[in-house]
């Protein structure tokens, strides 16, 4: 096949959103839902559904997909997002079924390609992304390569202890950052300063951290203690990073990320003020720049770089 277009998905919980990718050009959009809780079957059938109409137009296809994933051997190992999900050949199931070379990643991982190669990461060699939202992820590029380490877990910032005596985590673990800046945790902090003070935050039957968000920017005191909050969290964990990485430019995705200064300065202040030597280093702290079209661009860039190596 002569085309340079490759089929980038993004698999998310709730929905799978998959395109043709030229470069940085995406076209003819599909989205499904995932049906995650339906079991391995039906999630997997969605999956196939929303590449099909693309397929036979791309030379090969690209997939992001939350979890511990296994991209030597094409494997999802676990998905906490897909109901039903354990050591399942995916790379190996696609090929089959669409007669294309398939590659998979951990969904930051392609996030973190995307912005790398076409967004707010562009041109820097040592890169540290981490996507905040119902979880927290997280992924490097070191020396201008992704970083998957031994056993292909490399970056699960989320999973790393600001507080060894903090909450438990989701993980069964205690004190991780995703127990302080994951969706839920956000919010849960929110309901409880609700508790002892004011807050127009009440008026909301149900709240999401950009609900939060918006209280903060106006002004309403809970909201805004809240982000103080979730930033020196996230901070800290930033330092961390920084002293292990020493990257360039650190990039937090997720829709947190349009918080704005509310949750950048907080986070700003807090990692200088942990991190060793913060005077002699170079390094910014920025949102996302792509959106929704991270994963996809990336998923399609692994596919292209990875395209030479043996099939799987």
């Amino acid at each position: 096949m002569k085309s340079d277009a490759i089929v980038g998905v993004d698999v998310g919980g709730t929905n799978i959103a998959a395109a043709l990718v030229r470069g940085r050009r995406i076209s003819r959009r599909i989205a499904a839902d995932t049906f995650a809780q339906g079991g391995f079957e039906r999630s997997l059938r969605q999956i196939k559904s929303a590449i099909a109409p693309l397929h036979r137009d791309a030379r090969s296809i690209g997939i992001g997909v939350a979890g511990i994933i296994d991209s030597h051997r094409g494997v999802v190992r676990y998905s906490p997002n897909l109901r039903g999900w354990s050591d399942v050949p995916l790379a190996k199931i696609l090929r089959a079924e669409f007669d294309r070379p398939v590659r998979i990643l951990n969904d930051t991982n392609a996030i973190c390609l995307g912005e790398w190669k076409f967004g707010v990461a562009r041109g820097h060699d040592n890169v540290f992304l981490f996507s905040i939202g119902t979880g927290v992820g997280g992924a490097a590029i070191c020396e201008g390569k992704l970083l998957f380490g031994a056993n292909g877990f490399a970056g699960e910032f989320g999973h790393t202890v600001i507080d060894h005596q903090g909450p438990k985590c989701v993980c069964g673990l205690r004190g991780h950052v995703e127990r302080y800046a994951g969706a839920k945790f956000i919010v849960a902090r929110a309901r409880s300063k609700m508790a002892r003070q004011k807050s127009v935050l009440a008026e909301y039957e149900v709240l999401t951290p950009e609900i939060i968000a918006r209280a903060a920017r106006r002004g309403d005191r809970v909201a805004r203690e809240v982000f103080a909050e979730t930033g020196y969290y996230i901070g800290t964990g930033v330092s961390n990073l920084l002293a292990l990485f020493d990257p360039e430019i650190v990039v937090i995705a997720g829709g947190i990320a349009r918080a704005g200064s509310i949750l950048f300065t907080p986070i700003r202040k807090a990692a200088r003020s942990m991190v060793m030597g913060a005077e002699h280093r170079r390094f910014k702290i920025v949102p996302a720049s792509l959106g929704d079209d991270a994963g996809i661009l990336g998923a399609a860039l692994f596919s292209k770089l990875a395209v030479s190596e043996p099939e799987l």
